[in-house]
């Protein structure tokens, strides 16, 4: 029983299991109908100090959950077996709690965001002008930013958050804008929304080699793994190339792609079999004999993202190696592509790839798992 409420430490260390121990306090007692005001005001400044230190919301709402579930399970056991009444009663009443405190800490959290500078928003309006193709001389002048002669564009998929609400991806979008700035200063342009949009390097501030370790990084200060492509371009030529990117970046994300940085190469085979015709048609109906049989579809999903590993593909699947052995001869039987042959493997990682930006299907999710991503 819960006499009284505790103070939670101050320290980042113990900050997590504060989290969870109030949450689950709080749940016990919406359920007894009790005051839950000081818990609330004591998970607002949790919400603010995990701002101050950079720690993702998402991060704050898994533990909020995590020690609400906890509490709503401890309270529906001190209800009886057969009160139903009393436990959809309880129920709606920690449904609105729940909803009350994840607006009550956003808003804690979005309060110890900084405000966009002027230099900051001056870099996003500069980054427009080039998008759109406009002329930049007078705009930049005004703004302070030196106009490069080419840019690395980089096109940027902030994945979408549980739920309805925008707000993580949009949280990880300033987050973006701000490590950008403070790692390259404002003549690296940024142009974010809550689903991603495009950045805009010049080239003499930033090697090509380090971009994939940039984006790496910035996924790290915004708590959430980026998708990107990366294209080269004359400052003239922004516009169409940004285009070129978002669409083949549109193919790396609807393939479930790794979150990563990838460049022309990596893409632009996968973005041409996914293109409307009769050749995407063929390679798609390569695949109609697995439909009936799931457990092959699997196996040969897992073993080309696997690099034709057969030991971890076997490991993964809890099946012998012999097995994965006899789905690939019977796949080959079945589709008239032989796994073991270039030509056959070709094919049928190609078949995949149709597959995966075609179809809905349960089964081809189940067999490639957006969390492990997939191998373009």
């Amino acid at each position: 029983m819960i006499d009284s409420v505790e103070q939670p430490a101050r320290s980042a260390a113990s900050d997590t299991v504060d989290v969870v121990r109030l949450c689950r306090q709080l749940a016990i007692r919406v359920c007894r109908g009790e005051d839950a005001v000081a818990i609330v005001s004591m998970l607002e400044e949790v919400a603010r100090r995990w701002a101050n230190h950079g720690v993702p919301l998402d991060r704050l709402q898994q533990v909020v959950h995590e020690g609400f579930r906890l509490g709503a399970e401890r309270a529906a056991g001190l209800l009886a077996p057969t009160d139903g009444a009393a436990a959809t009663a309880m129920m709606r009443r920690q449904l609105d709690a729940l909803q009350s405190l994840h607006i009550g800490l956003t808003r804690a959290y979005t309060s110890q965001l900084p405000p966009p500078d002027q230099r900051a928003a001056a870099a996003r309006r500069m980054a427009a002008v080039l998008l759109r193709g406009e002329p930049a001389g007078i705009p930049a002048r005004h703004c302070g930013i030196e106009i490069a002669e080419k840019y690395h564009v980089v096109a940027v998929a902030v994945p979408a958050a549980d739920g309805d609400s925008r707000a993580v991806p949009r949280i990880a979008a300033q987050c973006v804008e701000s490590e950008l700035a403070h790692r390259l200063g404002t003549n690296a342009l940024s142009f974010l929304g809550a689903e991603g949009g495009t950045l805009l390097l010049p080239m003499d501030l930033i090697e090509d080699e380090r971009l994939g370790d940039l984006i790496a990084e910035l996924s790290q200060r915004a708590g959430t793994a980026l998708v990107a492509v990366v294209l080269n371009a004359a400052v003239d030529d922004i516009p169409d190339v940004a285009r070129q990117a978002h669409e083949l970046l549109e193919t790396a994300v609807q393939l479930r792609a790794t979150p990563r940085l990838y460049r022309f190469d990596d893409v632009v085979l996968p973005f041409q079999l996914t293109r409307p015709g009769p050749g995407r048609d063929a390679l798609r109906a390569l695949l109609a004999p697995l439909d009936s049989r799931p457990e092959l579809l699997q196996t040969l999903t897992r073993h080309l993202a696997n690099d034709l590993n057969r030991q971890l593909t076997a490991r993964q699947l809890c099946v012998h190696t012999n097995t994965i052995d006899y789905r690939l001869k019977r796949i080959g039987q079945l589709t008239g592509c032989d796994p073991a042959d270039l030509t056959g493997l070709w094919r049928l990682r190609s078949a995949l790839i149709v597959r995966r930006f075609t179809d809905d299907d349960d089964m081809l999710t189940a067999a490639a798992p957006r969390a492990s991503g997939s191998r373009i």
